[in-house]
């Protein structure tokens, strides 16, 4: 049976949350934002990571088939151009404030007679050139601009040695470490 409650007695019912049960939910909610923030970023800069794979290992390829019809290594962009288009980001500043001006900015092809570009998102600075003493093409992306990604985006390198019949891109795994690593070919 039913009990049915008096005006009297809802009035000293109190509906709600203790403080120390919303403290508790904040915790919890801290705590899972704590967890959680990181990896998402890391996971974002992984996605970023894809542009500089792709390009590193297109001009990787193309110095490939390079050296397959001339006999030497590429020097320059121009080399590369009949096996690829590459694009760069040509907004003022690129440099730095990186992808912020490469958004609505312009973009062309790359020049003949260029050796490192900003790619087209303006995330990375793009290099390559040789290591004579083994002839070897080494190709980097790293990092670009002055906020935070330059510090926690995650470079690219790569290279092709026709000594050895070797090419090889690496997506490096630490914020930074493309400053110090380059491919062993």
């Amino acid at each position: 049976m039913k009990r049915i409650i008096s005006l009297d007695e809802l009035k000293n019912y109190k509906n709600g949350f203790t403080l120390i049960e919303l403290i508790v939910v904040m915790m919890m909610i801290g705590i899972i934002s704590a967890i959680s923030i990181p990896q998402f970023l890391t996971a974002a800069n992984k996605a970023k990571q894809k542009e500089a794979s792709s390009i590193v290992a297109s001009m990787v390829k193309a110095a490939t088939m390079f050296n397959t019809e001339y006999g030497v290594l590429p020097e320059r962009m121009g080399d590369l151009s009949e096996y690829g288009k590459f694009q760069k980001c040509v907004a003022k500043d690129v440099h730095i404030h990186g992808s912020k001006v490469c958004k609505t900015g312009p973009q062309e092809e790359t020049h003949p007679d260029e050796i490192n570009f900003y790619s087209p998102s303006g995330l990375y600075f793009i290099w390559f050139g040789l290591r004579k003493e083994e002839t070897i093409l080494i190709v980097t992306a790293s990092p670009t601009g002055l906020n935070s990604f330059r510090k926690s985006g995650l470079g690219v390198t790569g290279c092709y040695n026709p000594a050895k019949g070797i090419a090889m891109v690496k997506e490096l795994k630490e914020p930074g470490d493309w400053r110090v690593t380059e491919p062993t070919c």
